[in-house]
């Protein structure tokens, strides 16, 4: 039997590096005595579903700053309590706090890195702040190969990669073809997330005289980035195609009526955001960037541009719209790769390897 094991994610908003710590969490705790520790009044906090049904002693920590006595104090409370003995963390910010709170303790410190990192860390107060670390995980070899370049590797310290994983719907009711075309992207809507790139890219639809509609499904984060886009549609010709429908519960509802996934985003890793459009049989289109040219080794049908712009962007997307029907039965045998590739016992069983 593996020891007490707390999954640590301190940011308080709501995205994918977020969703991963709650589903790692739900996956471990079914094999494992296992604690998460969060951040109060944050995203994860407020929604007591996440760990409703799952053997799960959720914390939140109380903290104005990343780096903090409170901090330090709270955590290093909870690990000794609770004797946990392996902690996987998922962040960065908070990394100088995580040393000092388990500084002394003997505790298996995995990383698990799923955004990339441009800065490198490799300098002397960063190497002290990372010494504790035994393992770092990339949830893709392009994370895996970013961590080594990156991040300031101990000689006893390994690194490694484990894909990500979702519990995937079975079975499916694939949407029919039409020739009105349904996009979607699902993300914080965040500048990096690519929402304003989507829409300028849906606009060859309408010089092309393609009937579509484009959803956008995630937390409004950056309300200054929403009205400039608000703005730019009300000068455009698309402004009734696009709504942006907020966070929602109904994410698999949403997908399942759709044709196109399109995600323009920079610095992804293993995003489960297009795991999940994979799982449903949608036809992904995304920028060339990161992780997403392991989605095509894997053997998936997706997308990539060939630069990373709009222009790119609108002549993947034109050749989709013009070729929907065989698109659609192409990109709908993703959905029995993503069962396989993706599966949760997968990913728990690796984890596993790691803990003591």
């Amino acid at each position: 039997m593996k020891q007490n094991t707390a999954i640590i994610c301190l940011s308080p908003v709501n995205g994918g590096m977020e969703l991963a710590s709650v589903k790692l969490a739900r996956i471990l705790s079914s094999d494992v005595n296992t604690f998460f520790i969060g951040k109060k009044d944050g995203f994860i906090a407020s929604r007591k579903e996440h760990f409703e049904n799952h053997p799960i002693t959720p914390f939140y920590a109380d903290f104005s700053s990343n780096f903090s006595f409170s901090l330090i104090k709270q955590v290093r409370t909870i690990l000794i309590q609770n004797k946990i003995k392996n902690i996987i963390f998922l962040g960065a910010s908070e990394m100088k706090s995580l040393y000092f709170a388990t500084l002394g303790l003997d505790i298996n410190f995995i990383i698990r890195q799923g955004s990339k990192k441009t800065t490198s860390k490799k300098d002397f107060l960063h190497k002290l702040f990372y010494s504790n670390v035994k393992t770092y995980v990339g949830n893709c070899d392009y994370m895996k190969q970013n961590i080594i370049d990156i991040l300031p590797i101990a000689n006893s310290a390994k690194v490694t990669r484990i894909y990500s994983s979702l519990k995937l719907q079975e079975e499916v009711d694939f949407k029919a073809y039409t020739k009105h075309l349904d996009l979607i992207h699902v993300g914080r809507v965040h500048p990096g997330k690519g929402q304003f790139e989507a829409i300028k890219a849906c606009e060859i639809l309408t010089q092309n005289s393609i009937p579509f509609t484009l959803k956008f499904l995630g937390d409004i984060q950056d309300k200054n980035y929403l009205e400039t886009m608000q703005n730019y549609l009300d000068d455009s010709d698309i402004k009734q195609n696009v709504e942006f429908v907020g966070y929602t519960t109904k994410v698999k509802e949403y997908l399942q009526q759709s044709d196109v996934f399109i995600f323009p985003s920079l610095g992804e890793g293993m995003s489960n955001a297009i795991i999940e459009a994979l799982g449903f049989g949608l036809i992904p289109i995304i920028y060339n960037d990161t992780s997403s040219p392991e989605f095509k080794t894997l053997g998936f049908h997706i997308h990539l541009t060939h630069e990373n712009t709009v222009q790119e962007l609108q002549k993947e997307l034109l050749s989709v719209a013009q070729n929907l029907e065989s698109e659609k039965k192409m990109a709908q045998e993703n959905h029995e790769k993503a069962l396989k590739i993706f599966a949760p016992e997968r990913e728990k069983n690796e984890y596993l390897e790691l803990l003591v």
